[in-house]
């Protein structure tokens, strides 16, 4: 029973929120725990865990700081809550979303149930279409920066729940600890990796920028992917005012527009025409810019259009060559299929939503290195590119399961273009 406890905490709670942990795996926080470690023991750790939460009892450690290499160089920080504060949180979380996301703009797309970045770029895609200007923004540092006191402010606002703004605050005044096993204590911003923080970011950017722009530029479109987004304006000039009028809001708010990511840029295809310094932004991995095309009556123009970005592609290629596919000799393709087949499903499903044909480059890289595995492993096709290449597409066709690029270019008798 919870009635002699602070707080209205269930063990069903505690233990729903275990099951999604477990199912979401991760990497081990600073205890060094993993995931199956922490169910070696799941009854007692579970009961210990309920019991801080409901007695109020409950602090939580530093959060472990990892750092992960950014795409344009440098390095971010992600922080790594143990497997038991990953599970306190989404105790807050389960209880806390319901009520705070359907308040949301309709055009946020991150970290929501049901709405996907893939949803985002299909809306923006269409909305290039029909307006000819877009702002590309980035803030700076989003989740290393958020104002504790306006975030509290806007939780008190939606929520008066005690336990709730109790752990909350806890979680956001948490230290993080570094690889030399400093403590570093937080006066701003939320772990970019805690269960919680994407609903806390939403929280905020739902009050520093959606609603904010709702009421300033409402002819504005935009679509909102956490702390990456872009806005649709009609004229140069709108998307100029807009420009310096963000900047001054997200000031007011403590945030800052990222230098770097933050770009004008001009839809321009068949029909709109002229010459500007920027025709083409990148949001969630895709880049849009003028693009062939071809119309219902077979004949080709430019359309504005989003694919597979460079460097999800270069990131791609670096996978596949991390897996060292040629050195893997006592290895079988079935094998392969096992392990890498899941990826390149997932990466398929993702990028080859929009302009396909862009996809071709990645997966012939893992055909290339299939080749060469080929080439190591059987010595009649040894120094024998051509001949394993032809080798590897018989195989492909008879055996076009193991591979979701096999299927579409052989057993479907497709090209990506075509899918």
């Amino acid at each position: 029973m919870t009635s002699t406890k602070s707080f209205a905490i269930s063990k069903r709670m505690v233990f729903e929120a275990w099951k999604r942990v477990k199912a979401n795996r991760g990497s081990a926080g600073i205890d060094e725990q993993s995931v199956a470690e922490f169910e070696k023991n799941l009854s007692n750790n579970l009961y210990a865990l309920w019991n801080r939460l409901a007695s109020g009892s409950y602090f939580p450690p530093p959060v472990k700081q990892v750092p992960i290499p950014k795409k344009n160089g440098g390095i971010r920080m992600l922080g790594v809550p143990t497997v038991v504060d990953r599970v306190a949180q989404t105790v807050v979380k389960r209880y806390l979303e319901p009520t705070l996301d359907p308040l949301f703009d309709d055009d946020s797309y991150g970290y929501r149930p049901k709405r996907s970045a893939q949803q985002a770029v299909r809306v923006t895609r269409e909305r290039c279409w029909k307006y000819d200007w877009v702002l590309e923004f980035d803030i700076k540092g989003a989740f290393d920066a958020l104002d504790h006191g306006l975030l509290m402010r806007a939780l008190k606002k939606h929520t008066n729940c005690k336990w709730v703004q109790l752990y909350v605050e806890r979680w956001l005044q948490a230290p993080s600890m570094d690889e030399m096993q400093e403590p570093k204590r937080r006066d701003r911003g939320t772990p970019q990796g805690g269960v919680v923080s994407p609903l806390l970011m939403n929280l905020f950017m739902h009050y520093a920028f959606d609603r904010w722009i709702r009421s300033k530029m409402p002819q504005c479109r935009f679509a909102r992917y956490a702390d990456d987004a872009v806005v649709h304006c009609q004229t140069e000039q709108q998307a100029r005012d807009l420009k310096d009028q963000l900047a001054e809001r997200l000031i007011a708010c403590g945030l800052q527009l990222h230098p770097d990511k933050t770009r004008i840029v001009y839809c321009r295809d068949s029909n709109r025409r002229g010459d500007y310094p920027v025709t083409q932004f990148t949001f969630l991995g895709f880049t849009f810019r003028p693009r062939e095309a071809v119309a219902r009556n077979g004949k080709l123009f430019t359309s504005f259009l989003p694919a597979v970005s460079r460097e999800a592609q270069t990131q791609m290629r670096q996978t596949i060559r991390g897996w060292r596919l040629p050195h893997q000799t006592p290895g079988t393709l079935a094998e392969f299929s096992d392990t890498y087949g899941a990826t390149l499903r997932g990466w398929w499903n993702y990028y080859g939503s929009f302009y396909p044909t862009a996809m071709e480059c990645v997966f012939k890289h893992f055909d290339m290195a299939l080749a060469l595995w080929a080439r190591r492993k059987y010595k009649r096709l040894a120094r024998r590119r051509t001949a394993s290449l032809h080798w590897l597409r018989r195989v492909a066709k008879r055996e076009s399961h193991l591979f979701v690029h096999w299927r579409l270019w052989y057993a479907n008798h497709q090209t990506l273009g075509a899918v």
